[in-house]
């Protein structure tokens, strides 16, 4: 055996015996799909409407659609109709109802008849501008295969007796009384969801469109 032999067998040797070996291959390999956790906020459709209202005497139409808006011959002492029921449309998730309400001259028009089943909201810091009053409903409205409405939050206006046919202030010939729904998911919110309306209905565009 030549030295060139010898040499050669006893790298090899080594190699073996010392566990270190070159692989010509790559190693097989896997993986699986990844996966994705997407998070979505609840969805809640809620509405509001009202009974339409004959304009001269403020009395509801019977058998007619339900209305977003009326009009009304403002005569002194006069008691109207007036009821906005908030509905909560199918699959919305279970929720807190609230109406806010934005009344411009609180010195005519007084707010009558609150629903039993609800609420006034209280307002401990003052957040909400002058005229607004916020009413919740008193039960949280489950989730449900079909639309749900609810009880009226009023029934009806009554306009001061001192109302002497001028609305003083920025509109002399007309005034309004605003109302608007709002909802917040029910789970998780418990103690928060009083706040949260306070915080929306606060916003003085919540009523202007």
């Amino acid at each position: 055996m030549n030295r060139k032999a010898i040499i050669a067998g006893a790298a090899a040797a080594a190699l073996l015996t010392t566990g270190i070996l070159v692989p010509s291959f790559a190693f097989l390999s896997g993986q699986s799909r990844k996966i994705v956790n997407r998070f979505v906020s609840a969805l809640i459709t809620v509405d509001l409407k009202e009974t339409l209202v004959d304009p001269e005497t403020g009395k509801k139409v019977d058998n007619e659609p339900r209305v977003y808006e009326n009009t009304y011959l403002t005569v002194a002492g006069r008691t109207v109709d007036k009821d906005p029921t908030p509905t909560v449309a199918k699959n919305s998730a279970s929720c807190y109802v609230y109406v806010g309400v934005r009344n411009e001259h609180t010195d005519i028009f007084s707010i009558e008849d609150i629903g039993t089943e609800w609420t006034l909201v209280t307002d401990s810091e003052n957040k909400l501008g002058e005229g607004v009053t916020v009413y919740k409903y008193n039960a949280v409205v489950p989730k449900s295969d079909e639309d749900q409405q609810l009880s009226a939050v009023f029934e009806h206006v009554k306009i001061s007796e001192n109302f002497d046919g001028q609305f003083h202030g920025e509109s002399e010939t007309e005034s309004a009384i605003e109302a608007r729904a709002y909802a917040v998911q029910s789970e998780g919110t418990e103690a928060l969801s009083d706040g949260y309306a306070i915080d929306y209905f606060s916003n003085s565009d919540v009523f202007e469109n």
